[in-house]
């Protein structure tokens, strides 16, 4: 199970990190270590808000956010390692 959960979430990640250009490292550079707490707590704020019963907006699901969490987390490792950063 947790490999099709990870293959699934890698070709979404790949295929994202295509569209968006590798932004994320752009901004791990410009930004530093805090550009992940910050990708983090909107897609945090982004599954409380989708669990709430009032949610105006769905065009996002919780899946699609803990997908994309993960993708984050996978980013900051990668940034991480590519750079020999072991912090």
């Amino acid at each position: 199970m947790f490999s099709k959960i990870l293959e699934e979430v890698n070709s979404l990640l790949v295929k994202k990190n295509t569209d968006y250009n590798s932004s994320y490292d752009q901004l791990r550079e410009r930004f530093g270590p805090v550009s992940f707490l910050i990708r983090m707590h909107d897609k945090l704020n982004r599954v409380e808000q989708l669990t709430k019963t009032d949610a105006q907006v769905k065009d996002e699901s919780i899946i699609d956010t803990l997908e994309d969490i993960i993708g984050y987390a996978t980013l900051e490792l990668k940034f991480r390692e590519d750079r020999k950063e072991c912090k």
